[in-house]
């Protein structure tokens, strides 16, 4: 039988869904209990949902046929979803609410689709330089800031290891003004 039409591998799916909603809405626990006051059930929240979130990562392992996607593809497919929901699925659901009366509603979701493609344009953006071999030297000049220590170095490429701090290049990225 072919593993990917299986009930094992729908199962898997499943598993692997239920799994990041229970290690997402945990860590939306943990803030909340801590906003009143519960500081030591916030932390047990918290603790839940990265077992939660390993307990995703064993799925999607499993999912995948024993491995993890690496980076690029990571990248695309989250470029896809967030494309996704920023022209369809927020739009058409700010489209609902619209004609059932809800405008905030409808704002909010118009106002979160924008955001999603801009998170599609992030994706995007590092696929590309992956794909470009662009991530760490970039064709012009220009300002590399190490986010270990916060040493500012121009060039074309960022150091291999930073003069600083002895961090790898891969702590390196341009340096934007407003981070």
């Amino acid at each position: 039988m072919d593993f990917q039409q299986s009930k094992t591998y729908t199962n898997l799916q499943i598993a692997f869904e239920g799994e990041l909603r229970s290690s997402t809405r945990y860590q939306i626990n943990g803030i909340r209990a801590r906003q009143e006051g519960y500081i030591q059930i916030g932390n047990v929240f918290e603790i839940v949902a990265g077992f939660e979130r390993e307990h995703a990562t064993i799925w999607l392992r499993l999912i995948n046929e024993g491995t993890l996607p690496g980076t690029l593809e990571n990248l695309l497919e989250a470029s896809a979803v967030e494309d996704a929901k920023g022209n369809g699925s927020y739009r058409q659901f700010a489209e609902v609410a619209r004609e059932e009366g809800y405008d905030n509603i409808a704002s909010l979701f118009d106002g979160v689709a924008n955001i999603e493609l801009n998170h599609n344009v992030i994706f995007q953006n590092f696929a590309d330089d992956i794909q470009k071999n662009q991530v760490f030297c970039k064709p012009t000049e220009v300002l590399w800031i190490c986010i270990n220590c916060g040493n500012i170095m121009g060039g074309l490429c960022a150091p291999a290891i930073c003069p600083i701090c002895d961090f790898p290049q891969g702590y390196y990225q341009v340096y934007d003004t407003a981070t």
